[in-house]
């Protein structure tokens, strides 16, 4: 199974405590380092047993997903999102204030609405990463409705008033 892990753009937080267990996951063969990339941003992790790259432009990253079976993403809307629209199988690991991954929970708050849409998998820790891989052949996700059109209408509605 082919799988791309991407954690984002995020300068100033580190999001280690993912590759570290991507890693063991690997090792564990739970995942297969061979059928891995990860975009590592600017993490500085460096793997063990899977491979990975920093920032590639967007048409390549999209590039990727097409080709990925599985996704593993941080909670970030625009790649979600992205992964969604090409009907992929997501499963979202979000940031987490307590482990200084972000400012805030708003990425939990984010993976919660994917979940109540059926869109993705969730895992906040390493036995929840493997429960949802090893669900994967079970879960067919919602086909992705974007809500764009609606929240343009209010901003035009908005501006307009």
């Amino acid at each position: 199974m082919k799988t791309l892990v991407t954690i984002g753009s995020m300068v100033e937080k580190k999001f280690t405590r993912l590759f570290h267990i991507i890693d063991e996951l690997c090792e564990e063969n739970v995942l297969d380092g061979s059928q891995l990339i990860a975009q590592s941003g600017f993490d500085n992790y460096i793997p063990r047993h899977f491979k990975s790259f920093d920032m590639i432009a967007d048409e390549e990253f999209k590039k990727l997903i097409d080709e990925s079976d599985l996704i593993i993403t941080h909670a970030g809307t625009g790649t979600v999102t992205a992964c969604l629209k090409r009907n992929k199988k997501v499963i979202v690991f979000p940031r987490m204030a307590k482990y200084d991954e972000h400012y805030d929970d708003h990425q939990l708050e984010l993976a919660n609405l994917f979940i109540k849409n059926n869109y993705v998998l969730c895992a906040e820790n390493k036995e929840e990463l493997v429960k949802c891989i090893k669900e994967l052949d079970l879960f067919t996700p919602q086909k992705f409705v974007s809500n764009n059109g609606k929240i343009n209408k209010l901003v035009i509605d908005f501006i307009e008033k």
